[in-house]
């Protein structure tokens, strides 16, 4: 009798096995035809016409990814990064203490600071005295509290920002280098005109 039950708790063993080895061959392949179903489900939108925008997005970060994956100094790297410093560098320069004496943000009419400038993003975002900047047109008279920036040069680790306020008769440039903590100012010049 011990031989009986020795040889059925064997084959219960390897059938428990069997079933156990055939249910995860199942849900494995279950898992891969679901991926193969959705990926069936995903071409068909495309070929209908109403459907085509929602797909076009989604085709071009994978172009984009292809494209920075083959070239590691890729376009699409770049102006981020240029922005990322270009931000930086705006802000250090409008913090600039030397360039506050002529701001003079505690008169009417010039707070909060405007800046101004075609090297100047539409979209940057700062901050000068716990205000937001605001970034307008060019001023149209000498007399409006405007500071504009005539350039931007960023070559590599340094960078410079040419800038003139009319209103207080100046024009400056504000000398930066990206360390390993991020952009400083290392000086600036002003001068009156």
């Amino acid at each position: 009798m011990d031989g009986l039950i020795g040889s059925s708790r064997s084959k219960g063993i390897f059938f428990g096995f069997a079933l156990a080895l055939a249910a995860c061959a199942t849900s494995g392949r279950h898992e891969h035809e679901h991926s193969a179903a959705d990926e069936s489900e995903t071409p068909q939108p495309e070929e209908g016409g109403d459907e085509q925008p929602p797909p076009k997005p989604d085709n071009k970060p994978l172009d984009n990814v292809r494209q920075s994956a083959g070239d590691p100094k890729g376009t699409e790297a770049s102006p981020s990064s240029q922005g990322d410093d270009t931000h930086a560098i705006l802000q250090l320069t409008v913090d600039d203490t030397e360039l506050d004496q002529y701001l003079k943000l505690g008169e009417p009419g010039r707070f909060p600071l405007k800046i101004a400038g075609s090297a100047v993003p539409q979209n940057i975002e700062l901050v000068k005295a716990t205000k937001p900047v605001v970034v307008t047109s060019p001023p149209t008279s000498k007399k409006d509290p405007v500071l504009v920036v005539t350039d931007i040069d960023i070559k590599g680790n340094e960078a410079s920002v040419s800038y003139r306020y009319d209103i207080e008769g100046i024009r400056g440039t504000a000398y930066l280098k990206k360390t390993a903590h991020g952009w400083e100012l290392t000086r600036s010049r002003i001068v009156e005109h």
